[in-house]
């Protein structure tokens, strides 16, 4: 008998993409194709803060307005050896007080992303919080065939 290949259903990175002595953004981006091959890009942002003892271990609860994030949607074109840009979303923000938000883009049906077809896509997750100016960057998520 022969081990089958894992198969990952979706792939993600995630880390600060902003942090000074004051303030932290955390910032995950994820693909998947999704429970039923629909395909998602999913992005969370987290505010943090510094406490007396260390940095960035404090939750940083922001008042409506003051997170924001948003996602693209990136396809892979062997052909030209290059990416390329499918969808983005615009802004999303937090409408009360939060420590983190957290945005999910569903391509089912071609709606959206889903008009480059299938292939091999990546999510560009972007994510500040307001703190005295727009603190974050955005992550990569990594690359994940959809059949979209």
């Amino acid at each position: 008998m022969t081990a089958s290949p894992a198969s990952a259903h979706y792939v993600y990175q995630g880390g600060w993409t902003y942090r000074t002595d004051y303030d932290c953004t955390a910032q995950r981006s994820e693909i998947s194709h999704g429970r039923y091959g629909d395909g998602y890009s999913k992005s969370d942002v987290a505010a943090w803060e510094r406490t007396p003892i260390s940095q960035c271990t404090y939750p940083s609860w922001r008042p409506g307005g003051y997170i924001r994030t948003k996602a693209e949607l990136w396809k892979w074109l062997p052909a030209q050896n290059r990416w390329s840009k499918c969808y983005q979303t615009g802004w999303f923000y937090n409408t009360k007080t939060k420590q983190q938000i957290s945005l999910q883009v569903t391509y089912k049906g071609g709606v959206k992303g889903g008009k480059c077809g299938p292939g091999y896509y990546g999510t560009v997750a972007y994510g500040h919080q307001n703190n005295g100016g727009w603190h974050g960057g955005a992550i990569w998520s990594g690359y994940h065939y959809l059949p979209i």
